[in-house]
């Protein structure tokens, strides 16, 4: 795909959708093939979708054998950036803070947490996945240092958009949200809100709905 191009963020869901089941299933079977077949069946989209998403990013298959599976969990990674390390921060030492610290999932993707800060003096200095949480005050220096340009948010509502500007003006471009308050994004920087209570939401409404068996 042209560099000058932009994937669409529907595009980038079902990529990986599609990146996830090829990569367990290739764990598992170590099968070298995969058909648009097994990969709308599990990912529930039209067949006719994934092969024009697999086109998009230049993987085309061969009839009745199907697409190369290295071939394809490498277009993906290469097309959405996971070949590199996506270095990153969290603030917010707290229980979702700490949990995704010490998930491993991440690395199948690139991101590696780096550094963890807090406001509490109780949590500054203590360690969660092997990382010592640093004081907040040093936010601009050990992003200066880093590099880091990613940052997962999971502090307070009433904080949130204060820290957002503060990483915003320390180097970070793209802030992963799992504060459920929306905000206004500093100039230059994405912001992917992740609501859980969205989430529960619809798991809530689907049980409501739901038939009783």
């Amino acid at each position: 795909m042209n560099h000058e191009e932009t994937l669409k963020p529907a595009l980038i869901r079902r990529l990986v959708r599609y990146c996830h089941y090829i990569q367990a299933r290739h764990a598992i079977e170590c099968a070298r093939t995969i058909s648009s077949v097994e990969i709308a069946s599990y990912t529930d989209v039209d067949e006719s979708q994934v092969r024009k998403d697999l086109s998009a990013i230049k993987v085309s298959g061969t009839p009745r054998i199907g697409y190369q599976t290295p071939e394809v969990i490498h277009a993906i990674h290469h097309e959405l950036g996971f070949e590199h390390d996506l270095l990153a921060v969290i603030v917010g030492a707290g229980h979702l803070g700490s949990a995704l610290a010490r998930y491993r999932g991440f690395e199948h993707y690139g991101l590696r947490v780096v550094a963890i800060f807090d406001t509490a003096p109780e949590k500054v200095n203590t360690v969660v996945a092997e990382l010592v949480v640093e004081p907040i005050e040093r936010l601009g220096r050990v992003i200066g240092e880093t590099g880091v340009k990613t940052a997962i948010l999971t502090v307070s509502p009433d904080a949130a958009e204060d820290i957002a500007h503060r990483l915003a003006r320390a180097g970070i471009k793209a802030i992963w949200n799992f504060v459920p308050a929306r905000f206004k994004a500093p100039d230059g920087v994405f912001i992917r809100h992740q609501h859980l209570s969205t989430g529960l939401a619809e798991l809530a409404y689907f049980l409501k709905k739901a038939p009783d068996n």
